[in-house]
């Protein structure tokens, strides 16, 4: 199995500790890793070397961890990094905005090293069952999972990872009510207290990027989920 390429970004002295542990020693036969204390240190890593996976913490010097999210995923060269945001705040809004700005997955400090990895191992499968899969098309509307993108009636559209990921069950399984559980469970794989409101916002999100003719297509059905009509 290819080792993962992962960046871990806190200023924390302590945190950095850990994670060049974790990554270096620790599990070091799955994993190749690399520690910077500052998004500016992590674009310039980003610039020159692709990666699977960033760990990245909310309070950063400078550029916010949030900030460097959207600009990851506003970026095309970045924009299918897979990210899990690490922040101390334990509000669940916080959680709600990293995970509606394309964070994959939010982790509250302090956490268990038997934790991150779990996390870390349940992105992977989720991101290698999505871009093994073949990219599903339908008439006017094509999705290229490994370059983030979609074709709507010929024009490319940017998607956050997740909504790629949903689109393509929805492309797969055209016509068929899927239950919010249903969709959660597939994408995202974990538990969250906010689940239903963060799918139902990345859904009204979908929706508006695909625009009049297609997102008009992705039906809501009351107490019974989403469906696709092609």
């Amino acid at each position: 199995m290819n080792r993962q390429r992962i960046l871990a970004v806190d200023d924390d002295p302590g945190m950095q500790g850990f994670y060049a542990q974790f990554l270096d020693e620790v599990y070091k036969d799955r994993f190749i890793g690399k520690v910077v204390g500052s998004a500016e240190e992590a674009l310039d890593v980003l610039r020159e070397e692709p990666l699977d996976l960033t760990i990245l913490d909310w309070h950063l010097p400078g550029i916010s961890g949030l900030d460097l999210l959207r600009a990851l995923r506003a970026d095309q060269r970045t924009s299918a990094l897979g990210v899990i945001m690490v922040t101390a705040r334990t509000a669940s809004d916080d959680a709600v905005t990293a995970l509606e700005a394309g964070a994959d997955d939010h982790i509250s400090k302090p956490f268990e090293e038997k934790v991150l990895l779990a996390r870390i191992q349940s992105l992977a499968r989720r991101r290698e069952t999505t871009m093994l899969a073949n990219s599903p098309c339908r008439e006017g509307l094509a999705l290229d999972l490994p370059g983030g993108s979609v074709l709507v009636d010929g024009e490319l559209v940017h998607l956050q990872p997740k909504e790629l990921e949903l689109l393509s069950i929805f492309i797969g399984r055209p016509n068929i009510i899927h239950s919010h559980r249903f969709l959660w469970d597939t994408v995202w794989g974990y538990e969250h207290r906010d689940w239903e409101r963060i799918l139902i916002r990345l859904l009204y999100q979908l929706r508006r990027n695909l625009g009049p003719r297609w997102g008009s297509r992705l039906e809501a059905h009351r107490g019974l989920g989403y469906l696709l009509r092609v």
